[in-house]
């Protein structure tokens, strides 16, 4: 993995016991068999705390109920792996939410960058390492400060 901060923090050998959360990009890749980045992502994310960070648990979500034919996932089942592959909470409260919506008018921040923001968000405002795929994201994410690892 690529790591990248802000402010230039970056992971210790303590990585195992560190938090870190993932955008759809790498939750639909470790969570399919099928994907060309799977064995990648089990690789990387072995013994490492993780979370679905904000938004990104109902993009995952609706990725994986509308894949084609075989490879589309009942929505019990969609829940039920979320919650298994990633136990742990990550979202931004009432206060946050808010807050990131003005930061997102002073900063410019338009479109698709408005989501990639709500799951770099979460992210930052839990501690966690945002691990990621998307290199289109990481424009808003160094915008918001977040610290995150690029998985190639």
């Amino acid at each position: 993995m690529t790591w990248k901060s802000s402010d230039s923090v970056m992971p210790t050998s303590a990585e195992s016991t560190a938090s870190f959360a993932v955008d759809t990009s790498v939750a639909v890749a470790f969570l399919d068999a099928a994907h060309s980045a799977h064995d990648r992502c089990v690789k990387e994310l072995s013994g490492k705390r993780l979370a679905l960070a904000g938004h990104a648990a109902f993009e995952t979500f609706s990725v994986l109920t509308r894949m084609p034919g075989s490879l589309r996932v009942p929505p019990s089942d969609a829940f039920e792996a979320l919650s298994d592959a990633f136990p742990e909470p990550c979202w931004l409260n009432a206060k946050q939410q808010r807050s990131l919506l003005e930061r997102l008018g002073t900063a410019g921040m338009v479109g698709g960058m408005v989501y990639d923001a709500l799951v770099g968000e979460a992210a930052r405002a839990n501690g966690r390492t945002l691990i990621t795929r998307d290199r289109r994201a990481i424009a808003t994410y160094d915008l918001l400060g977040v610290t995150y690892a690029v998985l190639d």
